[in-house]
């Protein structure tokens, strides 16, 4: 039989797996945090020719800011589910092992003494239940809007590709940190890929002690 710390520890290894993954994508936003300023720059000395990838320039950085703001909320709620399934695991085995008494000697005369204390961990267990669930969700939520970020990432350079080949000077340049873009995109949108698998992972694990 299984012991109680191998679902848990279960869990624990798939939510780190997310922050793993979160981890190896923020140096490639900070990459492209970058070169967005870097374009920014280049279309500045190109003055009036560069002025059709001007608002590229300030997309790519914008949404370079915005990954980086949702890789670290990502990070930071992934640590809090963490914390939540170290309770909500810890709620339901205390709430198994009253439940196990009470079967065991349902008769004896002291199981009304514990009746209360068994009323507590069944609210403590479904208030952690809750806050998982919330914190599911919302880590859920998080991972869609880095997916509809990378989206736009992809869109944009699709769009500034577009606007750098009816320029000459300083196209390449451009052209660079537009390709950089793309591939960043696809790299980030993998990874988050696999952070949903591991997200669902914990899920199926957790639906096991439920």
């Amino acid at each position: 039989m299984a012991s109680s710390a191998e679902p848990v520890e279960d869990k624990l290894v798939a939510l780190a797996s997310i922050a793993a993954e979160l981890h190896s994508v923020m140096g490639v936003v900070w990459s492209v945090s970058l070169a967005g300023k870097n374009a920014k720059v280049i279309s500045a000395q190109a003055g009036d020719k560069g002025r059709g990838f001007r608002p590229i320039t300030e997309s790519i950085d914008e949404i370079s800011q915005q990954a980086i703001r949702g890789v670290d909320e990502i990070s930071s709620e992934a640590l809090r589910l963490s914390k939540i399934a170290v309770h909500e695991q810890r709620s339901i085995d205390a709430y198994k092992r009253f439940n196990s008494v009470i079967k065991k000697d349902a008769d004896a005369k002291h199981i009304k003494s514990i009746t209360p204390a068994v009323k507590k961990v069944e609210e403590n267990m479904r208030a952690s239940m809750f806050e998982f669930k919330k914190s599911m969700n919302h880590l859920t939520l998080l991972l869609e809007t880095m997916d509809q970020c990378m989206l736009s990432a992809r869109a944009v350079a699709s769009v500034s590709r577009i606007v750098t080949s009816s320029g000459q000077e300083y196209r390449d340049k451009l052209t660079v940190v537009s390709n950089d873009l793309d591939k960043a995109a696809s790299y980030i949108k993998q990874r988050l890929l696999n952070s949903y698998r591991h997200l669902n992972n914990v899920n199926v694990l957790r639906q096991k002690e439920i």
